[in-house]
């Protein structure tokens, strides 16, 4: 009852004072633009709070009910009764699940993302990607290795095509200019005549100093990149500065605390029946 006095009291002094005037649908538009009160900080609900989906409900569920049925049952009627400690009791119940779960999309990611790099070895490395399905055709296990080979040999590269294809390009130039430098340096090691050192030695020099422009290529992409960054972060600093220069004036502060109170006061006015 005293807060609904406070309500009808804060409600007549705002018509009272002109505070509260019938605003049109563009009005009502610019003032929740300007509700500082949208931009409270949130507490995040610890993990045993977050609700978990139906179909992983259902899962975990079946599997504690093929263990101990009448555990299932326990939960499946707690269910009913109060969903939030249902949640917390199945993450603690079904603990077993849940891990087995997590592990299970862990791997679905990691084989969607082999294929995706398998995919990118046919398009850009197709005698790589040839040999490596002959042997999953022989040998799985022999398979897994020249995987794992290509993976640690290529993976850079198929990351940076992934996210940047301009810096994809400059990485896969690179490492052919790499590979051909080690093989001029071996020939140049075996080789017994002077003049054809000679001539490989040339041709090292153009393939470093080729890699050279690359590797710079590659780093002002990485400057830019960067710039990039930083650009947005001056747009995110003046859009905030424009905001603050909003919060700081007097008739926003108004509007704000006067909505604010009636948030605070109607909201919560409920009759009661006992």
């Amino acid at each position: 009852m005293q807060l609904l006095r406070v309500a009808v009291f804060l409600a007549g002094f705002a018509i009272a004072g002109g505070l509260v005037p019938v605003q049109p649908a563009a009005a009502a538009s610019q003032q929740a633009k300007n509700d500082i009160w949208k931009d409270e900080p949130k507490e995040t609900p610890p993990s045993w709070q977050r609700n978990l989906s139906d179909d992983v409900v259902e899962r975990i569920l079946k599997g504690i009910e093929q263990c101990d049925p009448a555990k299932a049952k326990q939960l499946s009627e707690l269910r009913r009764k109060d969903p939030e400690r249902f949640q917390a009791e199945l993450r603690q119940q079904g603990q077993r699940e849940l891990e087995q779960i997590i592990r299970e999309r862990f791997e679905t990611r990691r084989q969607e993302r082999n294929a995706r790099f398998v995919e990118w070895l046919k398009a850009n490395y197709p005698r790589e990607e040839q040999a490596l399905a002959r042997l999953k055709e022989r040998d799985p296990q022999l398979y897994i290795s020249g995987f794992d080979r290509l993976m640690k040999q290529y993976g850079y590269i198929f990351e940076a095509d992934s996210s940047n294809p301009e810096m994809g390009v400059v990485l896969k130039a690179d490492f052919e200019l790499k590979t051909r430098a080690d093989e001029l340096l071996r020939q140049i090691h075996k080789e017994k005549s002077e003049a054809r050192k000679q001539a490989l030695g040339m041709e090292l020099q153009d393939v470093v100093a080729k890699r050279y422009d690359l590797i710079v290529r590659r780093k002002e992409i990485a400057c830019e990149q960067l710039l990039k960054k930083l650009n947005d972060l001056h747009n995110q600093v003046r859009e905030s500065k424009d905001e603050l220069a909003t919060w700081r004036d007097p008739k926003i502060k108004q509007q704000n605390v006067r909505q604010r109170i009636q948030d605070l006061t109607e909201n919560k006015v409920r009759f009661k029946w006992d």
